[in-house]
């Protein structure tokens, strides 16, 4: 995983995944598919739910093992499968004011599918306060644990 600061309000993550975007894309979007794979350890991803349109809410919980919860919501942009997903993300726990929007792009060559996340910040305070919060390792993690899925989502 690459993570480059592009500017003060922006950074971008990328990876490539070796499975063709229609099966990275789905990964990313359908609930389905992100309970198996998105929350670093010892984080449990308890609530996963998406109402699967533009205007549509989705909400994700993840429990540490000392049962605090950490809850992460937004709405949907855009989808456009299987290349591209807009939505704005707001951890809880910040109430309003703190909304992310999320840009993720596809791009697959040679049945390997490179992810760009551009997330855009409503300032550079919250953009240093999400890296600050260990968001690059656990964003390696999850990443890490899709990718070991990945060959039997590809073969299904």
């Amino acid at each position: 995983m690459k993570l480059e600061i592009s500017s003060d309000h922006e950074a971008i993550i990328t990876q490539t995944f070796a499975a063709p975007r229609r099966i990275v894309f789905d990964a990313f979007l359908h609930p389905a598919q992100l309970r198996r794979w998105y929350g670093a350890a010892p984080l449990t991803l308890t609530v996963c739910e998406a109402d699967l349109r533009v205007g549509g809410t989705w909400r994700q919980v993840l429990r540490a093992p000392d049962g605090s919860e950490h809850g992460f919501t937004g709405v949907y942009q855009v989808i456009d499968p299987p290349a591209r997903i807009v939505r704005s993300e707001r951890y809880e726990a910040l109430g309003p004011g703190h909304e992310i929007v999320a840009t993720m792009t596809f791009h697959e060559h040679d049945a390997h599918t490179t992810l760009s996340l551009a997330l855009a910040y409503p300032s550079q305070a919250d953009r240093d306060g999400h890296l600050a919060s260990g968001m690059a390792d656990g964003m390696r993690a999850s990443f890490a644990r899709l990718a070991d899925l990945l060959p039997g989502l590809a073969a299904a």
